[in-house]
């Protein structure tokens, strides 16, 4: 029984030792093919230094932060990744399990009758109760390579998740002041209703008095008419913003969500830091190297396809006559037996399983490539906008001051007669078309700095400050 017991010892130890901790597989961003589209600098000046934690707090917008945490409860995208991660998490402990022994436990009976003519019959019964194992040695890393691509993967579904998290956040902010604007959209259309109304009371009243002709009653009845429809157009086009919102929190889209009009400021100047930071400041690029990794790990393992299998199997229990004392027996049976197993001939599989793996490496890095361009030309893109938008609120602000301005000297030359009615309307259209556009223009400012957070790879991560 000692020696049995030896036996088993050894095997378990050496088990052990086949345990090595698999690592994550190391990064991929110093490939070559990587490095080429990393430039030194933006080709847009920035303000050096990281992006901060907490980039919503540049809005200072407490019901935006409260609809963020209420998504964060009940958005149903999000319970989706969270279940995608646990699947990545249990296949990740599935792969790990390989490397360690199985072990397992057994009951058996056998009860045998053996007849002798014509000296009669031989009957016995036996019962065993043993524990078996078995291990795949990792010689050659085959196990570790398949371990690493799932954690990898793990890791990509992580990523995934982070960068589901941040595209929300931007979704509800995006759609937050997206209401906004359409709410100073349409009370700027009431009041330009209004002003068109009460204009037209006093040409009908100048008409009855036959002051002015019918024909500039009815064009200022027709242009008002056309501001009245903007104020439908707007409520109509503010009610599916509220809804989008309302589902991206994730509540019934009943509209019942309540809208205030404060748009922010443009805000301060945001710190981009370098190109090469935004590899690790973005999930989304984080989780496409994951996979690359993943991938480069799978290639790994496909050449080493040839190399062959050794495989230990061990056996350690009780035998005995009579199951009462099948416990107490001193008859012990073990076993330990090797196995090697290695492929010869496979009809060219084994060649087309490495190069199936290396066109999947290959493809993935070629995604990767172009996933990092594609960040860069958002960053990029967003940074431009920033100086042109910023000019943009400013010169259609002093359009629309100037505009309503001219509005009302162009009605001081119609009561003089020094200007057609066809001339006044065309100057109150310009004028509300020229408030529209500086509303308008203010969203498109905020829209762009949430596009450039999102870009430069967000900062908040409000689940671990709760």
């Amino acid at each position: 029984m000692n020696s049995s017991l030896r036996s088993i010892g050894l095997f378990a130890t050496l088990a052990m030792l086949s345990g090595c901790v698999t690592t994550s597989p190391e990064s991929q961003n110093e490939l070559p093919q990587i490095q080429k589209h990393v430039p030194n600098n933006w080709s847009q000046s920035v303000v050096s230094g990281n992006l901060e934690e907490g980039w919503l707090s540049d809005f200072d917008d407490p019901q935006l932060i409260a609809l963020i945490e209420k998504a964060f409860q009940q958005n149903p995208s999000l319970r989706a990744a969270m279940f995608r991660l646990q699947q990545a998490e249990a296949s990740a402990q599935i792969a790990g399990a390989i490397r360690y022994p199985s072990l397992g436990a057994g009951l058996s009976g056998n009860k045998q009758k053996q007849l002798f003519n014509p000296f009669g019959s031989f009957e016995t019964t036996n019962y065993n109760l043993a524990l078996s194992s078995q291990w795949e040695i990792d010689v050659w890393g085959k196990v570790r390579d398949q371990h690493s691509a799932t954690i990898a993967l793990l890791e990509a579904s992580g990523y995934d998740a982070s960068a589901l998290r941040l595209t929300i956040i931007s979704q509800i902010a995006k759609a937050w002041y997206n209401a906004k604007e359409l709410l100073y959209q349409r009370d700027l259309a009431k009041r330009s209703a209004d002003s068109f109304d009460s204009n037209m009371k006093i040409l009908e009243n100048r008409y009855q008095s036959g002051l002015v002709q019918a024909f500039d009653l009815r064009l200022s009845r027709s242009q008002a008419a056309v501001v009245r429809s903007q104020v439908s157009i707007s409520e109509g086009a503010l009610d599916q913003a509220i809804r989008l919102l309302e589902t991206l929190v994730g509540d019934y889209p009943g509209r019942n969500i309540e809208v205030t009009k404060e748009l922010p400021a443009a805000g301060k100047p945001i710190p981009a830091g370098m190109p090469a930071s935004l590899l690790e400041a973005r999930p989304d690029l984080r989780a496409a190297e994951r996979r690359l990794a993943a991938l480069g790990a799978n290639f790994e393992l496909a050449k080493k396809n040839r190399l062959p299998d050794i495989t230990l199997t061990g056996t350690l229990g009780q035998a005995s006559t009579d199951l009462d004392d099948l416990l107490d027996s001193d008859n012990s049976i073990w076993s330990i037996t090797g196995n090697i197993t290695a492929p010869i001939f496979r009809g060219g599989q084994l060649s087309a399983q490495r190069r199936q793996a290396e066109a999947q490496f290959n493809e993935q890095v070629s995604n990767y490539e172009s996933a990092i361009l594609n960040a860069f030309r958002e960053v990029e893109t967003a940074l431009a906008n920033q100086s042109y938008l910023v000019n943009l609120v400013d010169e259609l602000s002093v359009a629309a001051e100037q505009s309503n301005k001219a509005l009302d000297q162009a009605w001081l030359l119609y009561e003089r007669g020094l200007l057609d009615i066809t001339g006044v309307l065309d100057t109150e259209r310009r004028s509300f078309e020229t408030q529209s556009q500086s509303i308008s223009s203010i969203n498109r400012v905020i829209q762009n700095r949430i596009d450039l957070y999102v870009a430069l790879g967000g900062g908040l991560n409000l689940e671990e400050e709760e």
